[in-house]
């Protein structure tokens, strides 16, 4: 556990006291982690993730998924309550979603955790990025790459947009999109516009854009899965390796990775490193109910990085 703190340090400047809390053996410790969508390649990964580094550190950890359902998801926590648990690590879609059973956790001395949302009660630590920066990067990479491989060669850009408005902060990635397309292609506009988080959904509003737009040449997308169906839909209608076609998207799972690494139609990907903030999570909640010295801040940020063909890593490139 201490070399991921020195890691966590680095990316987070994340230095505290010791918890004031009584100290418990992680033996001893039972942790509740509650994610969305099993279905969704990046937050599967993420708790795998987390219950591999609650065994590694010795604890139990418990994993289940809500699928959008807040009552779901409320249930969820009431259980992991009653049952005595020592931290429950949860990802509310909205601020809002569950606060009453979060309070009522709070209150019964359970530390609460919480991905990508800070919520409208007290919790112990939040893990998020700035949504709207988020979204930022991911139009400010669409941006770059279409002012240099359309509009400098006079080819007009035709944008669609893959969003999630059931969602505050996918909503605010993709107003982040938004507000990068306009103030960096301001001649340009979004044609059309999807939804969905999945990889089934995603394929849908590529092939619904492909239909309305058969020259669409930019489509930007809220996460990795969404972006994978827009670029099977893509693949299928034999642009899978296009150079004057991008997708772009944010997560940063392998498979976006190896297609940025084909150096075809997906362009761009912002890395999250969101497994990673998923094993730092376990740990901060282990830190803190065993008193360890070093303690992460209330509110931590994890890494924005846009990988293209040029900067992502070698293992990732398809072989010449």
């Amino acid at each position: 556990m201490k070399k991921r703190l020195a890691v966590v340090v680095v990316l987070l400047g994340v230095l505290g006291c010791a918890s004031v809390a009584e100290a418990k053996d992680v033996s001893e410790l039972k942790l509740g982690f509650i994610m969305d969508q099993a279905s969704t390649q990046v937050i599967s990964a993420m708790g795998n993730a987390m219950v591999d580094e609650a065994n590694e550190l010795g604890a139990q950890g418990d994993l289940v998924f809500f699928d959008m359902n807040v009552n779901t998801m409320v249930g969820q926590i009431e259980n992991f309550t009653n049952a005595g648990y020592d931290a429950i690590l949860v990802e509310p879609l909205n601020a809002d979603d569950g606060t009453e059973a979060l309070q009522a956790a709070h209150d019964a001395g359970i530390k609460i955790v919480t991905f990508d949302t800070i919520p409208n009660c007290d919790y112990d630590y939040s893990f998020t990025g700035n949504n709207t920066e988020i979204g930022y990067k991911i139009g400010e990479s669409a941006a770059k790459w279409a002012q240099e491989n359309l509009v400098d060669k006079g080819i007009d850009p035709v944008i669609g947009l893959v969003e999630f408005p059931e969602s505050e902060f996918l909503t605010a990635r993709a107003d982040g999109i938004r507000k990068a397309l306009e103030e960096l292609l301001p001649d340009a506009e979004i044609v059309i516009t999807g939804t969905g988080t999945t990889e089934g959904e995603g394929m849908e509003a590529g092939e619904n854009f492909l239909v309305a737009y058969p020259d669409i040449n930019v489509v930007c997308c809220i996460n990795d899965d969404s972006a994978h169906g827009v670029y099977q839909a893509f693949s299928a209608a034999g642009y899978a390796d296009a150079q004057d076609r991008g997708i772009f998207s944010c997560d940063g799972t392998e498979q976006s990775k190896e297609y940025v690494g084909q150096n075809g139609v997906f362009k761009c990907v912002v890395d999250l490193e969101l497994t990673e903030v998923a094993r730092m999570m376990v740990d901060c909640a282990v830190e803190d109910l065993t008193g360890e010295d070093l303690e992460y801040e209330k509110d931590n940020f994890f890494p924005m990085n846009p990988l293209t063909y040029d900067t992502v890593p070698e293992e990732y490139k398809k072989a010449e």
